[in-house]
């Protein structure tokens, strides 16, 4: 009997795993492993392979909780005969964007280029052997409408117009124009702006892409969190005052912290929602909750209010709970439950709380006051009979925390979405950094911070190599991408600024000018090394831009050890991109954030350790908006600009109030911006 038991579930097994994802480590590729289309990893031997076959490739580009990903997947991908035509016509590739996130970009940023707007996941592109793109698209339906082909007529007609040479170079020569045109900017040479006008621009457009109504960046029907653009605004504020660049930031984090873009019975973002913040796509993602939390962290700081902080808490605390194995982060969190259905972890029925809340003795009115409260409705909030929490009303009934602590044991029993267990390096790094932050304003998350940092370096550096990710403590063998490198070093150089332990420094250090030197060709930073090597950009819209990252971090660190060719490179960028300042401006604000920083100037504060430790809430409230702590052996406090000390004191007080005076004197100096070199 077990003999046949086996015979039968090897036969079972054998037929299922038919092709070569099997062998894949990403959770993407395997979810795909048993598909009947032939896919392969984006490799040597498979691009060698299309090269030797002659044969076309269908790129698949996504990532394992893409929701349209996983239709597209159930209409096609599952399916024989889209399998059959696939397979007669294609070399099919499937690519996981958060392993290979430079393939991503070189394909998105062409979609862009050609269609004029932003592209998505899945992202399908049928190229040549040689991997010039003859058509693009994004999500492909299984049956075609209207003027939209059906994924097995366009297979087919795409299969055969690689054949017919006249059409397909019609097809490639449209795209090598949108490709030409990807980078003409960069030779643009505008004239000089002041300073000042730049941040009054930042602010007017930025403005004009802000939902007066809902708060956020975008007057469409979908919006993102955008922690950069947050961030920028109020660096915007902490130099010259403007209100108007604080009151969109402070609106809407406000805005995001009572919505359901927010979890509010355990904590976290989703990554992004509908116009209102109210209905969200279900989907949590590490690098959204690590930057999230450092700007409610900022908006906490600054305002005092305690409820930023409760929400950049409860978030990191998220995190920790249920994202977190062996001492690393896991990437993100799928949309859909154990039944297939969106956000049904997150989501309640209304009649079965009432019920229950009055079995247990609470009066009708407390019930529909705070019911209310969490727009849990009777006829649901979302699609059928479901809601999903959002905070509609300012005051909190008196019933609201019980309630709350109720709806959370009733996520208990329920099974959570599926979950990426990738460990990314530059993920990681993020969500350590903001540990870090954190720990300024609570101790107990330093002890943390400090076993998060060395358990990723643990894994991911060896013997002076980074690597870019590895599923569970796997042994990583992707070497690191420039988004690593830049994360990481940021969050080294934050762990020095909390602890003032110089390992942390030296590490930075060094893992910047290996950056430059594996990244930085002919004056070009790339995102990553080897073959197919994709330029580095300061496009902001999902995360921050590793490149402005790197070269903030480069400023910093030019500062901390006056290292003039750190300083240098930085500047050379911001010369040779500051056509950005006039055409990517609202698209490119930690760009921007460099600029200020060069310009304004970053100010290195040293003192004795003891007093920088001892007057650590001061040094968080001086009024600059970008100062860093250094510690020296003299008993006085000096503040420097890169190369030069410009004040020095005995106190804290008064060194804070020179380096007040030299913000304003900043701003006074008629400095300009040099646009092109």
């Amino acid at each position: 009997m077990f003999k046949l038991v086996f015979i039968v579930w090897f036969g079972f097994t054998a037929l299922m795993a038919n092709n070569l994802l099997m062998h894949e480590s990403s959770p993407y590729l395997k979810r795909h492993a048993h598909n009947p289309v032939d896919w392969h990893a984006w490799n040597k031997e498979t691009l060698a392979k299309a090269k030797k076959l002659n044969r076309p490739i269908f790129l698949s580009i996504g990532y394992s909780t893409c929701h349209w990903c996983h239709v597209m997947e159930e209409e096609s991908f599952e399916h024989k005969e889209v399998a059959e035509v696939l397979n007669k016509h294609f070399i099919s590739i499937k690519v996981d964007k958060e392993q290979f996130p430079h393939i991503d970009k070189k394909y998105q940023t062409l979609f862009r280029a050609f269609k004029g707007k932003r592209g998505g996941w899945p992202l399908s592109a049928f190229l040549t052997p040689e991997l010039d793109v003859y058509y693009m698209t994004a999500y492909i339906p299984r049956n075609g409408y209207g003027k939209v082909e059906g994924i097995i007529e366009l297979s087919k007609r795409l299969g055969k117009l690689y054949k017919e040479k006249d059409k397909l170079k019609v097809a490639l020569d449209t795209f090598s124009k949108a490709k030409a045109n990807i980078y003409k900017t960069y030779e643009s040479s505008p004239k000089n702006i002041a300073l000042q006008e730049v941040m009054n621009q930042t602010v007017e457009k930025i403005a004009k892409q802000y939902d007066p109504e809902n708060a956020g960046f975008d007057l469409g029907r979908t919006k993102f969190p955008e922690a950069s653009k947050i961030e920028l605004l109020l660096n915007i504020y902490k130099t010259t005052g403007d209100r108007k660049a604080f009151s969109m930031a402070e609106e809407t984090l406000v805005n995001m912290s009572t919505r359901g873009i927010y979890d509010h019975i355990e904590g976290g973002f989703f990554r992004y929602s509908g116009k209102n913040w109210r209905i969200p796509h279900f989907q949590k993602f590490l690098y959204a909750n690590a930057q999230m939390s450092l700007v409610y962290l900022e908006m906490y700081r600054l305002t005092g209010k305690k409820k930023f902080y409760t929400i950049a808490k409860d978030t990191v605390d998220l995190m920790e709970c249920k994202y977190l194995e062996n001492g690393h982060y896991y990437s993100a969190s799928d949309s859909v439950g154990k039944s297939g259905v969106e956000g049904e972890y997150y989501t309640y029925n209304y009649t079965e709380i009432f019920d229950k809340l009055e079995k247990d003795g609470l009066e009708e009115e407390e019930i529909d006051e705070a019911l209310e409260y969490f727009a849990i409705e009777m006829d649901g909030n979302i699609d059928g009979e479901f809601s999903h929490v959002n905070i509609m009303t300012e005051f909190a009934p008196s019933k609201a925390e019980i309630i709350k602590k109720y709806l959370k044991e009733l996520r208990t029993p329920r099974e959570l979405p599926y979950m990426d267990k990738k460990i990314i390096t530059a993920w990681n790094a993020m969500m350590i950094k903001t540990l870090f932050v954190m720990a300024q304003y609570d101790e107990s998350y330093l002890k943390t911070a400090n076993e998060r940092l060395a358990s990723l370096l643990d894994l991911m550096l060896k013997n002076n190599t980074l690597y870019h990710q590895t599923v569970g403590t796997n042994e990583p063998k992707q070497k690191a991408q420039l988004e690593d490198y830049a994360y990481l070093i940021d969050a080294l150089i934050t762990a020095h600024q909390v602890t003032l332990d110089n390992k942390h420094l030296t590490l930075a250090s060094r893992l910047a000018y290996q950056a430059k030197e594996l990244f930085l060709e002919k004056g070009i930073w790339y995102m990553n090394e080897g073959e197919h090597r994709v330029r580095a950009d300061f496009d902001d819209r999902y995360y921050t831009s590793a490149l402005s990252v790197l070269l903030n971090t480069f400023l910093t660190l030019a500062n901390i050890h006056d290292d003039m060719d750190l300083g240098e490179e930085s500047k050379r960028m911001l010369g040779s991109h500051a056509h950005i300042l006039k055409n990517r401006l609202e698209e490119s604000s930690n760009f921007v954030t460099l600029m200020m920083r060069e310009k304004l100037g970053v100010v290195t504060l040293k003192a004795p350790e003891s007093d920088l430790h001892k007057y650590i809430k001061e040094f968080m409230h001086i009024d600059h908006p970008f100062v860093l702590r250094k510690a020296h052996q003299y008993d006085e406090y000096i503040a420097c600009k890169l190369g030069v000390c410009l004040a020095s004191a005995k106190n804290i007080k008064d060194i804070s109030d020179d380096i007040a005076k030299m913000k304003i004197e900043s701003q006074q100096k008629p400095k300009k911006v040099m646009w092109g070199k």
